[in-house]
């Protein structure tokens, strides 16, 4: 009976662990999505106190900056797809390595421009107290929107297994 008893309360105790440990995860992994951007918007009309007119503007300089950066991202994944392509050969061509790895540079540069040209607009539309606040606020923003893993896209690409740790 003891010996029952011990392993029934040891199950018990393993599935309210297993339980805890998914809520835990799940809430991590939400409060991680609301850090990457997912809900950036909201935090920066929070932080600045935009006004109605001023978060209609903010949505149009919202959704330009993504047009452009969406673009410039599509562009990367195509130069990157050529760029591996070339190692499908006995001997890859290293000056058209070369050349796509300067051209995937170019549109990183296109993303980053395009990202400080959207927060100088934004600064640009606050008032001046609003802008004291952007000022105190901007190294938050910028960790808020940046991809996880420090890449951009975020981590590996869909489907494959994130690399190794480095020793």
């Amino acid at each position: 009976m003891n010996k029952v008893v011990f392993l029934t309360i040891c199950i018990v105790l393993l599935f309210l662990l297993n339980a805890g440990m998914l809520i835990y995860l799940f809430r991590l992994r939400s409060y991680s999505q609301d850090l990457q951007g997912q809900r950036a918007d909201l935090f920066i009309i929070d932080r600045l106190h935009l006004d109605t007119k001023q978060q209609q503007q903010f949505a149009l300089l919202r959704h330009q900056h993504q047009e452009v950066t969406h673009r410039a991202q599509e562009e990367d994944r195509h130069l990157h797809d050529a760029y591996f392509t070339l190692l499908k050969t006995a001997h890859p061509d290293k000056a058209k390595a070369d050349s796509i790895a300067s051209l995937i540079a170019a549109q990183r540069a296109v993303i980053e421009k395009a990202t400080f040209d959207h927060f100088e607009q934004l600064r640009n539309l606050c008032n001046e107290e609003q802008q004291q606040l952007f000022d105190g606020t901007i190294d938050e923003i910028a960790r808020r929107m940046a991809p996880p893993h420090g890449r951009p896209g975020g981590g590996p690409p869909e489907g494959m297994p994130p690399p190794p740790p480095r020793r």
